[in-house]
C-alpha cells in the first residue's frame, strides 16, 4: 500500500492542475454552450479531486490500519434491525479481528451475554465519557449514579445512540473491561452487508438449516428465520458458521477487485449500514471522509428531521415494523421564525401468535405481538406541542447531538397504528441551508415526506 502514496499524489496533483485550467478557462465571451460543458468539467474534476484526496489518505494510512506497524485490534458488531436501537439494531452477536502484517483472523466470537458476564468484575465496570452519552443514555445501563457503574444491560443497548463515534468510543471503553483486549477500532454491519459479502463468497451451507444461504436471503435469515430454530446455543453456532465461513472465504481469494467492492458497499455505508471508527484521529478522519463513520449528520443552524426507534420491548417485533415520517415547513417571516408540523405514523404489522416467544413476547406483561419504543424525534426546530392519535400528550426535551430531541415510551398492539404529532417551531441560524434528514436503517426503511407551505 506504501507503493501506492506516489503514483496517487501525482494523480492529485495533475487532477488538481486541470481543475484550476479549467477555472482560468472560463470566460464570459465564451458562448452558453461551451460555457456549461466547462462547468460541467469543473464539477467532475471537482468530484474526482475528493476521490483523489481520499485515495492518498488511505493509501498513506491504510498499512498501519492493517497491522503493518505492530498488530492491530477491531471490534465489529453484527446488529440485527428485527430489535431497533437507534444505530439501526440490536448487537446479537460480535467478533474481534486481529490483523498482523496483513494477515487478517478472527480471533474471538460471542454474543452480546458473554460480554455482558465477562471480565474480572462485571458489577464494576465504569465509563468516563463521553459526556452527552452518559447525560442521554446512561440511565439505559451504562450509569448507576449512585456508583458510576454500568448494569449487565449496557452490552444490549450498546447500539442506541444513532452515532457511530459515539458508540465506538463506549465499545472502546467497555470491551476491555467485559473480558476482551485493548482495540484500535470498531466495525458495525447490519444482515443487508452480510448478503452483500455472500455475494462474494457464495452460497453457505448450514447444518440443519434447508436452504443455502445467498445473497437473496441471507438478510431474511439474520432478521426473521433464525429464530424459528429454539435452541439458542445452536442459533449462535450457526451464526459463527455464517461470520467465519464470509471471512475465510474473503480472504481465502473471494475477495473482489476494489471497483466492485465500492460499488456493493458503498450504498450500505451511505444507508449507515456498514460503519467504521478508530481510536486514531487520522484514521478517523478516514472514515468520516468516504462516509463510512455512522456519524448522526449535522445541522450547522439549518433544519432538519429524523425519528429513532429503540426497541423496548426485548423482542423483534421490529421486524414488522413500519415508520412513515412526514415534515411540513412553515413560511420563514422577516424575523427569521419557521413553524412546521413533524408527523410519524407508526404501524405494528406483527400477528399476536404463531411465532416464537423470542419474536413476539416481551419483557414488560404486554400482550404478545406488542411493540414497545422509546420514539426519538429530532428536529432542527424545538418542539412546541405534541398528540398522540390526535390527543394532547406530552414527551421529554432536550438537546442532544447538536439537535433538539423528543422523546417518549409508546406501545403499538399487534396490527394497531399510532400517530404523534409535533409542532415545532424557532429561529435557525442558517436558514438557507438545505433541510437536513436521516433515514434509521431499520428493516422497513421509509424516508421523510417533506412539503412546503
Amino acid at each position: 500500500m506504501r507503493g501506492l502514496v506516489a503514483p496517487f499524489t501525482s494523480l492529485q496533483t495533475a487532477i488538481a492542475g486541470v481543475g484550476a485550467a479549467l477555472a482560468d478557462a472560463d470566460s464570459q465571451w465564451l458562448t452558453p454552450m461551451v460555457r456549461t460543458r466547462l462547468h460541467e468539467f469543473e464539477d467532475d474534476m471537482a468530484k474526482n479531486k475528493v476521490r483523489a484526496d481520499n485515495a492518498v489518505l488511505a493509501a498513506q494510512l491504510a498499512p498501519a490500519m492493517l497491522g503493518a506497524d505492530g498488530t492491530r485490534r477491531y471490534f465489529v458488531a453484527f446488529t440485527t434491525p428485527a430489535e431497533a436501537r437507534g444505530l439501526g439494531g440490536f448487537m446479537g452477536n460480535w467478533a474481534e479481528m486481529t490483523i498482523e502484517n496483513g494477515h487478517i483472523s478472527m480471533s474471538e466470537f460471542g454474543r452480546h451475554t458473554d460480554l455482558s458476564n465477562g471480565g474480572p468484575d462485571p458489577g464494576n465496570r465504569r465509563l468516563n465519557g463521553p459526556a452527552e452519552f452518559i447525560d442521554r443514555w446512561g440511565r439505559f445501563g451504562f450509569y448507576d449514579p449512585a456508583d458510576g457503574t454500568t448494569a449487565v444491560q449496557a452490552w444490549s443497548n450498546i447500539t442506541m445512540p444513532p452515532d457511530f463515534a459515539m458508540v465506538g468510543d463506549v465499545i472502546a471503553q467497555l470491551y476491555p473491561q467485559s473480558g476482551g483486549r485493548k482495540i484500535d477500532g470498531a466495525f458495525a454491519l447490519d444482515p443487508q452487508t452480510m448478503a452483500a459479502l455472500v455475494s462474494f463468497t457464495g452460497a453457505i451451507t448450514l447444518d440443519g438449516v434447508d436452504e443455502p444461504l445467498t445473497a437473496a436471503n441471507t438478510a431474511n435469515f439474520i432478521i426473521r428465520d433464525q429464530y424459528n430454530i429454539t435452541q439458542l446455543d445452536d442459533r449462535v453456532d450457526l451464526l459463527d458458521t455464517i461470520a467465519r465461513t464470509v471471512v475465510d472465504r474473503l480472504l481465502g481469494g473471494s475477495m473482489p477487485e476494489p471497483a466492485e467492492l465500492a460499488r456493493t458497499l458503498g450504498p450500505l455505508t451511505r444507508q449507515g449500514r456498514l460503519m467504521g471508527w478508530s481510536a486514531d484521529p487520522a484514521e478517523e478522519s478516514l472514515f468520516v471522509k468516504i462516509g463510512m463513520s455512522g456519524a448522526f449528520p449535522a445541522l450547522d443552524g439549518g433544519d432538519g428531521v429524523a425519528v429513532v426507534v429503540d426497541n423496548a420491548a426485548g423482542n423483534k417485533a421490529d421486524a414488522f415494523l413500519d415508520v412513515a415520517t412526514s415534515y411540513r415547513i412553515g413560511t420563514l417571516d422577516a424575523s427569521g421564525f419557521r413553524d412546521g408540523t413533524v408527523t410519524i405514523t407508526l404501524t405494528n404489522n406483527a400477528p399476536a401468535g404463531g411465532l416464537p416467544d423470542y419474536v413476539l413476547a416481551n419483557a414488560v406483561d404486554l400482550p404478545l405481538g406488542t411493540n414497545r419504543m422509546f420514539l426519538s424525534v429530532y428536529t432542527g426546530l424545538a418542539m412546541e406541542s405534541v398528540t398522540v392519535d390526535g390527543e394532547p400528550s406530552t414527551m421529554e426535551t432536550g438537546t442532544s447531538l447538536g439537535w433538539n430531541v423528543a422523546s417518549t415510551f409508546l406501545n403499538i398492539p399487534p396490527g394497531g397504528t399510532r400517530v404523534v404529532t409535533l409542532q415545532v417551531a424557532g429561529v435557525l441560524a442558517s436558514p438557507e441551508r438545505e433541510l437536513v434528514t436521516r433515514d434509521q436503517p431499520i428493516v422497513r426503511v421509509q424516508p421523510v415526506v417533506v412539503s412546503r407551505d
